[in-house]
């Protein structure tokens, strides 16, 4: 398999550890976890509240792990917004866009975070916490005048909610913007230019012309967004760009920006395939962020069982390696995350299970160990096996010998849908089997003469473990 970008994220930048997951009162100076940077695309560092935060290169910083809420159900942004905050998971990152039309919920889910960490204690009495906020600029909304009104009815809308909350006072606001996409492209299934422009709304209308009919219409809400970031009327922190390619980065250039993008969103595709584009951001210092790291690539394991059975292999060392973490806190979508971040790009996963959102917080993934060389190269080789559907050549396997202790006994594997078994071994009484099969299948050992006489057995060895069942029969 031909790695390409990857290999400038997982070589020319060493993965060193961890410092957020040390208990906020263990002892450690706060200072000291402050001082302490790892090597990486961008360096991370740990606030004085215990949350990961990515220096950009405008010397703002912005916390490395987040919420996506952008494609949630409106009901569900309150409550995973809010859950999200508390204090096992210490979320300050979310991530939506104004076209979803979820930003006062989003709002709302802020203050009922913040209610419920004073009742329970995570915060102190009159403390005031940074919640940092990224929004985004539909392609309907480009152009100068469109992308400013787009801009303020975003933070508008958000204030608005906040301000309806008695804690209002102590959420200290941080706001990110985003140019979602450079353009609307016809040749997308999606996208409509002609449709969408006219299910814009009226004052969008009339504030400026239509952006379909300008490709370059990106350009006037850059200059927008640089003026809102200059101006600091709001609290803009920074000004970034989503779906950009390197066409663009380079027509940017050539226009002479006053304000770099301090953050660039992309796909984990572009991350492995555009190797131009990478390079060129690194080098430029944006930042990156990517936005589709479960759903992007683990929605169908079935379709590269190699690759899946080689994460799951690495969430078991992972989870070895550990003192705290149990063997159900680390699957494969929390070790591409974890994957990501130990290289210093942010990630904003979003999620509809609170269980997920617990094992996908800056909490939990930071204390995941740090990969080994072997485990950030395994990795990378099953990211691009998932992306282009070429699994892996060599599949790995545990393996278990059954022993037939004191009776003659048939090996039969359960069907783990319950339908039915298969037969695989006669084995006489006294000797053994060798079976290769995966962790927690299920094997029933039958007497070879009343198979109403039988005893389970579900595989504990993990992948590249062997174990030994014995099989005493009544």
């Amino acid at each position: 398999m031909k790695l390409s970008a990857l290999f400038l994220i997982c070589w020319a930048f060493p993965a060193s550890g961890f410092f957020w997951n040390k208990n906020k009162n263990d002892g450690d100076s706060e200072d000291a976890l402050l001082d302490e940077l790892y090597s990486g695309l961008s360096p991370v560092s740990v606030n004085q509240d215990g949350v990961p935060m990515v220096h950009l290169h405008n010397e703002k910083q912005m916390p490395l792990v987040g919420l996506g809420v952008e494609y949630l159900p409106p009901y569900l942004v309150p409550l995973m917004t809010a859950s999200a905050m508390q204090d096992d998971k210490r979320t300050r990152l979310f991530d939506t866009t104004h076209i979803s039309n979820n930003e006062n919920l989003l709002a709302a889910g802020i203050s009922q975070g913040m209610e419920r960490l004073n009742e329970s204690g995570g915060i102190s009495k009159g403390q005031k916490v940074e919640v940092h906020v990224i929004t985004k600029v539909w392609y309907t909304h480009l152009g100068y005048e469109r992308t400013t009104l787009s801009v303020k009815e975003s933070y508008a809308t958000l204030l608005e909610a906040l301000g309806d909350s008695k804690e209002a006072e102590r959420i200290d606001l941080k706001l990110h913007v985003l140019l979602q996409w450079p353009r609307c492209y016809e040749n997308i299934d999606w996208m409509n230019c002609e449709v969408d422009e006219q299910e814009v709304a009226s004052h969008f209308q009339e504030a400026g012309p239509p952006p379909h009919q300008d490709k370059d219409a990106w350009k006037s809400s850059w200059k927008a967004l640089e003026d809102l970031y200059l101006d600091q009327t709001l609290p803009i922190v920074s000004i970034g760009v989503a779906n950009f390619h390197f066409k663009d980065f380079q027509e940017m250039d050539a226009i002479g920006v006053r304000v770099y993008p301090h953050i660039v969103q992309i796909s984990l595709w572009s991350l492995l395939y555009d190797p131009l584009l990478v390079d060129y951001c690194t080098s430029k210092g944006v930042h990156l962020q990517i936005i589709d790291a479960i759903d992007g690539i683990l929605a169908d394991p079935s379709q590269v069982p190699n690759a899946h059975h080689h994460l799951l292999k690495v969430a078991d060392e992972l989870v070895d390696a550990s003192e705290n973490l149990q063997e159900d806190d680390v699957a494969p979508v929390q070790v591409i995350l974890a994957w990501l971040i130990q290289q210093g790009i942010s990630v904003v996963p979003g999620t509809e299970r609170l269980s997920e959102l617990q094992r996908n917080s800056s909490v939990q993934l930071g204390s995941i160990p740090t990969l080994s060389r072997a485990q950030v190269e395994t990795v990378a080789h099953a990211i691009e096996a998932y992306l282009s559907g070429d699994d892996l050549e060599e599949d790995i396997h545990a393996y278990v010998t059954i022993k037939a202790i004191n009776k003659d006994a048939m090996l039969y594997w359960m069907k783990p849908d319950g339908t039915g078994e298969s037969k695989i071994a006669f084995i006489g009484k006294g000797e053994s089997f060798d079976e290769v099969t995966y962790p927690k299948h299920h094997f029933r050992v039958y007497d070879a003469r009343n198979k109403d006489n039988w005893v389970d057995y579900h595989v504990k060895a993990r992948f590249g473990e062997r174990t030994t069942f014995e099989a005493y029969l009544k």
